[in-house]
């Protein structure tokens, strides 16, 4: 003990540091974890209705992904604020922003949708969608994008709630709405037998049951008063503008990633591409802490960054990553071992597993990697420098579909893909160095001057009430 009694104890003060961290992430891990197991339970019950299903389904996603994108951006912009305004002691500023984000998404949402409609038809002739579901494929593709508007309002209000502080009240409403959702496509498309078209109707009801919760709990945790009136905040535009369209320019160009990877695949069987999009789809339960603990640092940071405290933003980072990269460190190995398990539980179908399997044990161990990058980029995003995010993914991307078109091209084999997206994924490293300098560069730039996102001139101290519900 003489020899590692000094290593432990430096190990017990790291593991110290990381508690600010995880007590934000912890909540949200649950709640981003039961919304990414409601959608692999939708994908488990489609492959139940059908090959079709899934394979109409696994098409969808990359539109999936442009409406994830545009949600995100007006989501995490509102959480970005609401954790500004706590720094401040501003907790009346908070759903006056929120509404105001919520009349700019009507205009956003509907145009969106009615872009994807009339592309509809485009999109299949693109995919190469086989004839015989093509007329459902764009039917499903109109029906959904639309049902999506209506779930905005729950996530603005769990933003809001999240960004404040009140993380646990937050993971209530998802949780809520996934629930209603996975119920709705299992009694509706297996027990009414409208198969696919469940998942339109289930979304508006999960949305309609997120926004009456939202309501409630925002209005519990006293950021909703009787009488309060909502003005428009024009505060809202300048965060959309400086979080939101650098992370819908991110998710957006994940979509466009994903149709390319589609387009490489379009010569192999629907077994192929449904493999590899239920591999995808289960990434995101593995990018999940990634995420998340990249929210949770940014959220202190921004907490931080709204009080003054400029000189606490390396130490936060710093703890942060540490804790982000011991997570991933077991992660990743844990996913290539149960590679074979999860593709089988999650298809119903032998094929269609073996290539979800051949994936995750191709690429599996690169998550040791990619977990950190993620969190950095994530956290990018949202302390207002989401440019160098954009810049970053899209090298990222764009080398992996260069490389893949080639490596396919030249092999006529799907694996190569796979090993061109295991190899790209060391590139990453350079983003936790980006990231790492640009917080030190904000934290000397903001402690003489307030630039970037929208602050007050003087930071009201934390009042009573709000050091309470802290020790809370």
């Amino acid at each position: 003990m003489y020899g590692f009694g000094e290593p432990v104890r430096r190990l017990r003060v790291r593991a110290s540091s990381w508690r600010p961290v995880s007590r934000l992430a912890l909540p949200m891990a649950l709640a981003e974890l039961v919304d990414v197991l409601a959608l692999l339970a939708v994908i488990a019950l489609l492959g139940r209705m059908g090959s079709e299903a899934l394979y109409i389904r696994s098409l969808y996603h990359p539109v999936a992904l442009i409406m994830l994108a545009v949600t995100a951006a007006f989501a995490i912009s509102n959480q970005v604020a609401a954790a500004i305004s706590r720094g401040q002691g501003r907790p009346e500023a908070v759903l006056p922003v929120t509404a105001s984000m919520a009349r700019i998404w009507i205009g956003t949402g509907v145009a969106l949708c009615g872009a994807v409609a009339v592309a509809a038809p485009g999109i299949a002739a693109l995919l190469d969608v086989t004839p015989q579901v093509r007329g459902d494929f764009v039917s499903f593709l109109r029906w959904t994008s639309f049902a999506e508007l209506s779930v905005i309002g729950s996530a603005l209000g769990a933003a809001a709630l999240r960004g404040f502080g009140r993380v646990g009240t937050a993971t209530v409403v998802v949780v809520s709405v996934a629930a209603v959702r996975v119920g709705c496509v299992a009694a509706l498309g297996l027990g009414t037998g409208i198969g696919i078209y469940s998942v339109p109707v289930a979304s508006v009801l999960s949305g309609a049951v997120g926004l009456a919760l939202a309501f409630v709990l925002l209005r519990r945790a006293g950021l909703w008063q009787t009488g309060q009136r909502l003005p428009w905040r024009g505060e809202a535009v300048g965060q959309l503008w400086q979080i939101g369209v650098p992370i819908a320019g991110t998710i957006g160009l994940v979509a466009a990633y994903n149709l390319a990877v589609l387009w490489i695949l379009r010569d192999f069987s629907p077994l192929v591409v449904s493999g590899f999009s239920v591999a995808v789809n289960l990434q995101g339960l593995v990018f999940l802490p990634g995420t998340v603990l990249g929210t949770a640092i940014a959220i202190i940071l921004n907490q931080e960054r709204g009080a003054g405290q400029y000189g606490r933003l390396s130490r936060t980072l710093r703890s942060g990553l540490e804790l982000t990269v011991a997570t991933y460190l077991v992660l990743a190995l844990g996913i290539w071992l149960a590679a074979d398990p999860l593709a089988a539980a999650l298809t119903g179908n032998p094929e269609i597993a073996s290539v979800t399997s051949r994936y995750m044990e191709t690429v599996g161990l690169t998550y040791a990697i990619q977990g950190p990058v993620l969190a950095a980029l994530t956290l990018l995003e949202q302390i207002g420098r989401g440019k160098y995010a954009l810049v970053l993914n899209t090298v990222y991307f764009g080398v992996i579909v260069l490389v893949g078109m080639l490596a396919v091209h030249l092999t006529s084999s799907a694996a190569s893909l796979y090993y061109s997206i295991a190899v790209c994924n060391f590139l990453g490293v350079s983003v936790v160095v980006v990231t790492v300098r640009e917080v030190r560069r904000m934290s000397r730039v903001e402690s003489g001057v307030a630039l970037g996102m929208p602050m007050a001139p003087a930071p009201a101290p934390p009042s009573r009430s709000q050091n309470a519900e802290e020790r809370q």
